[in-house]
């Protein structure tokens, strides 16, 4: 059979807590990304795209052949508000390390320059695409999920960075609000989407974008949550999106 594609994975996830990712090692974390690639190779998958924080350096290893692996298209760190989806602080934290060398799997910004210059910063690097909080989610321990983040103007920045760079972007979104206001605004691809609404897909239809579900996502944090360490708050948000 030909090889699948996976169109929405973190490399980098080696953990339910996303936010300890940014304490970890990046060297230690690249390990784990190399196992991951592997394994999803072993099970068919030649080519992933990455929704947030697999970089350059991996996808040229996988490149240059340096360890079997799938092909894999990166957009670097995504692209997040103060206290969206990205923000992994806890709601006393104040710092949060933004270094090229720290593994975090998103920057923080706020307002249509800083927005637009991570874009730009992702782009230098050479990503595939963009990476947009467009509303709340699961893992981010402040925000809820049926919020919509980022003005119209810092998200139309960001777009508007990518479509100059010839690339696109992409937007996690669950609820209708922060899908359908996405697809006016240009984002190309949906991921999650579970609370969309008829009006999402005639957007869809309209602007010719994509949704990229990730349904079995959250029966496995619910069954298995807990034990990878996902975190008391982020699973009392599952059942929000779980049963729709």
């Amino acid at each position: 059979m030909p090889g699948l594609i996976d169109c929405h994975v973190h490399v980098l996830a080696n953990t339910a807590d996303l936010g300890r990712l940014g304490d970890e090692s990046p060297s230690y974390l690249a390990i784990t990304a190399m196992n991951s690639m592997q394994d999803a190779l072993g099970r068919g998958f030649t080519t992933l795209r990455d929704a947030g924080g697999a970089d350059f350096g991996l996808a040229r290893a996988a490149e240059e052949g340096l360890f079997p692996a799938p092909r894999l298209f990166y957009g670097g760190k995504a692209i997040s508000q103060t206290g969206g989806h990205a923000d992994m602080r806890a709601p006393g934290g104040s710092v949060m390390d933004s270094h090229q060398c720290c593994p975090h799997m998103g920057v923080v910004c706020d307002g249509v320059s800083e927005v637009r210059r991570a874009a730009r910063h992702q782009l230098r690097t050479g990503a595939d695409h963009i990476k947009l909080m467009l509303s709340g989610g699961v893992a981010s321990p402040t925000d809820r999920v049926d919020s919509t983040q980022f003005s119209d103007e810092e998200i139309r920045a960001a777009v508007e960075e990518a479509e100059a760079a010839n690339r696109y972007a992409l937007g996690h979104a669950y609820t209708a609000k922060a899908i359908n206001r996405g697809l006016r605004l240009g984002v190309r691809s949906i991921e999650h989407g579970n609370l969309l609404d008829e009006e999402s897909v005639q957007l869809f239809r309209e602007f010719d974008a994509f949704l990229v579900p990730t349904l079995v996502t959250y029966e496995r944090l619910k069954e298995d949550g807990a034990a990878n360490r996902l975190p008391q708050e982020s699973q009392d948000k599952v059942d929000n999106v779980l049963h729709a």
